[in-house]
């Protein structure tokens, strides 16, 4: 008998906005793409025309404002306060005349921290009392590091502390230190939550620490505030495109997604319907924390369905697969073992008296305390494909859908077309 795995195509209910690890490496690279190809212009900035100036003392604050109001608007708590981090540095640090060594030094070793230890911390809102409190940290951090900036502390701990060199440029300890340290913290709340707004906080961190080594550059420290203010609006427009598209339960396109990609089909194509037999038995049997495992772990095998097919979730227990440029006929293979490989599957279910939290008895609705054993589960499949009688994908799908109903007429646990 297996336990039930954790698959990388399923979304962790501990960790809302969980994506799988492709769609991960997805964000990651759209945001260093970001990231390298605007932080790239950083060293030209001195070349910009005349008539261009203005972009030097406004750009980095419409960058933040655009990107506050955008986090406020999705009530992303972090997120907001992670832009009133880049806001604060970016006031000390533009606000100081002459040395700006010192105003350097704070702001590149407050806002990493800052920014990495916002990614360490859950996501509870923008109005809410975790805010308040967290805000209130935040201030009291910005208090000390302009403190210790005007009475010369930071000057003092520049001036203690060896320098190292890093890509060619003298850094203070405490920089470097604070950089690498900080840029590791994001990296491993990315690796944990896997979320595209933590993919967000590791390139805004990057961001900022690259700030960091470019002081002696004229404005380039207020232009990659704004390159992380911009990473941190990708972010929430990635999470956003999450909510619109995805499902939450289940880490596969929501129908919405299926609705877009029907757009997109040829001429060719095949659409399975497939749906978890007597899941309405298994609810009530064992509660629906152990559905949602079903649910789960059928839409793990779905995601691995060969031939080309995607995996959408379309309603409660049922899914949808579509095959582009596929005929019906070529997919049932595929079909065939998706359905074996579920009837095989067993789900491990643990004593209602067991240890960790997957042996409580269904709280979540179940008429029952959950029995130990191994729980089997089957799904019935209609397939149809593009033909003359069916010419609109809609159309198709529907066909589908009927299909399905006739394969779980004839007894269910089998394919129909």
């Amino acid at each position: 008998m297996q336990a039930v795995p954790a698959p990388d195509q399923v979304c962790e209910p501990e960790f809302p906005g969980r994506v799988g690890r492709h769609r991960t490496i997805q964000c990651l690279a759209v945001q260093l793409v970001l990231l390298v190809g605007m932080g790239a212009l950083a060293p030209l900035l001195p070349l910009l025309p005349r008539e261009l100036e203005g972009l030097h003392r406004y750009g980095p604050v419409v960058a933040l404002v655009v990107a506050g109001t955008l986090a406020a608007a999705f009530n992303r708590g972090r997120v907001a306060l992670a832009i009133g981090v880049l806001a604060a540095g970016y006031g000390m640090f533009a606000g100081r005349g002459g040395d700006l060594a010192p105003a350097a030094l704070a702001v590149s070793v407050f806002v990493p921290f800052s920014l990495a230890g916002l990614s360490l911390v859950a996501e509870r809102g923008v109005f809410t009392r975790h805010a308040v409190r967290r805000l209130f940290a935040l201030a009291l951090g910005v208090g000390l590091s302009a403190w210790w900036t005007a009475d010369g502390t930071w000057q003092f701990i520049a001036g203690a502390m060896p320098a190292v060199s890093v890509v060619g440029i003298g850094l203070p300890v405490v920089q470097a230190i604070a950089a690498m340290a900080a840029i590791g913290a994001t990296a491993h709340a990315l690796s944990v939550t896997r979320t595209a707004i933590d993919a967000a906080f590791v390139s805004a961190t990057i961001a900022v620490c690259a700030g960091g080594l470019l002081t002696g550059v004229p404005h380039a420290f207020g232009f990659l505030v704004s390159v992380g203010a911009i990473c941190l609006t990708v972010g929430v427009l990635q999470d956003a495109y999450r909510l619109a598209f995805v499902d939450e339960l289940t880490g596969l396109g929501g129908r919405r997604a299926l609705n877009e990609k029907l757009l997109t089909l040829g001429e060719r194509f095949a659409i399975a319907m497939v749906d978890v037999d007597h899941f309405k038995r298994v609810n009530d049997s064992h509660g629906h924390d152990v559905g949602d495992h079903v649910l789960r772990m059928v839409s793990a095998h779905l995601a691995r369905t060969g031939g080309g097919g995607r995996a959408y979730r379309y309603g409660g227990e049922e899914f949808a697969l579509v095959f582009p440029g596929k005929s019906a006929r070529e997919v049932i293979v595929h079909l065939e073992r998706l359905r074996a490989s579920i009837e095989d599957y067993r789900l491990q279910l643990r004593a209602a008296d067991g240890d960790d939290g997957d042996a409580r008895s269904g709280a979540t609705g179940g008429r029952q305390a959950r029995r130990p054993g191994a729980l089997r589960v089957t799904v019935s499949i209609g397939v149809a494909e593009r033909d003359p009688r069916h010419l609109l994908p809609e159309s198709v799908l529907q066909a589908a859908d009927q299909a399905l109903y006739r394969a779980k007429g004839r007894g269910r646990n089998r394919l129909s077309r």
